[in-house]
């Protein structure tokens, strides 16, 4: 009779007689001895298995959480402050880049708008009838600018704000600084041009009057609306503010417009170019910022 091997005895005492074939198994019903020898097998592996338990990888709380106790109890070191020019360099590249989600065809468009601006300052035979023009004008460009620059489509949900090393604040606030930045200057150098034209420095300062104010809070007010609640909302708050502006101008410095009474005295100080307009123009830009800022928003479409 041909018992069974060593091999068979320890496959039979750790997974039973299950594990054998059937010529394997039909022995082990009939012989005692290799019967005997499978018991034996099967308790000598419960008596190991309760002696030494099956050991697991260890936990990843186990093997991480003294490296992390070990980091926080160490004091952090001080972030190295960037020196001044590499803040330059952080700003001027951040500015430059927001010129792609700029649509193309504002630039020349704004263009245009600041040409046809000069060419009527200049024709105009005096800088009271020439502000008649350009306050207006420059108004309504630099505010058409501002809803450009806050136009949703290019980054709907923030991504590129989101993904950048500076905080979506900052980069939302660049792109505004350099569209803003684009057409005040050209409005300014529109005036300059005009006035020395006119007469000198004082005609260029009146011109530069007739636009400063309601353009920045027509600018501010059509910002704060399209990040408010949409595109849509801001232009018509920047239409408003524009069309106030243009009611509320008159030859300088005359002053009334086409205001009359108590009304002109009430709304020309606020869309004209004083303290009252530039406190309401930042605070306006700032809580559009602070809109920006919060976590998890985007910019509204539609």
């Amino acid at each position: 009779m041909t018992h069974l091997d060593e091999e068979q005895i320890r496959l039979a005492g750790g997974r039973g007689p299950g594990g054998l074939d059937g010529a394997a198994r039909g022995h082990l019903d009939g012989c005692p001895e290799c019967a005997a020898r499978v018991a034996g097998t099967a308790r000598l592996g419960a008596v190991l298995r309760a002696a030494e338990p099956e050991a697991g990888p260890p936990s990843f709380d186990a093997l991480i959480a003294p490296a992390l106790a070990a980091e926080r109890s160490a004091p952090a070191a001080p972030a190295p402050a960037p020196s001044a020019r590499a803040s330059l360099r952080l700003v001027a590249g951040l500015v430059l880049r927001q010129a792609r989600l700029v649509p193309r065809m504002l630039w020349p468009l704004s263009a245009v708008g600041f040409a046809v601006l000069l060419a009527a300052a200049l024709k105009a035979p005096s800088p009271g009838l020439g502000a008649l023009f350009l306050g207006p004008g420059a108004t309504l460009v630099v505010t058409v600018g501002a809803l450009a620059a806050c136009e949703p489509r290019r980054d709907p949900r923030m991504e590129l704000m989101r993904t950048m090393r500076v905080p979506p604040v900052a980069v939302w606030l660049s792109r505004l600084a350099l569209v803003l930045g684009a057409d005040l200057a050209a409005a300014g150098a529109v005036s300059l041009a005009a006035g020395l034209v006119h007469g000198g420095p004082r005609e260029a300062a009146v011109l530069v009057a007739s636009w400063l104010g309601p353009a920045l809070l027509g600018s501010a007010l059509a910002a704060f609306g399209s990040v408010w609640r949409s595109p849509l909302v801001g232009a018509v708050l920047g239409t408003s503010s524009w069309l106030l502006s243009t009611l509320a101008a008159g030859p300088v410095p005359a002053g009334r417009g086409m205001l009359l009474g108590p009304l002109a005295d009430t709304i020309g100080p606020v869309w004209s170019t004083g303290p009252v307009s530039l406190l309401l123009a930042a605070a306006l830009l700032a809580w559009a910022a602070r809109l920006v800022a919060r976590e998890g928003r985007a910019l509204p479409e539609g």
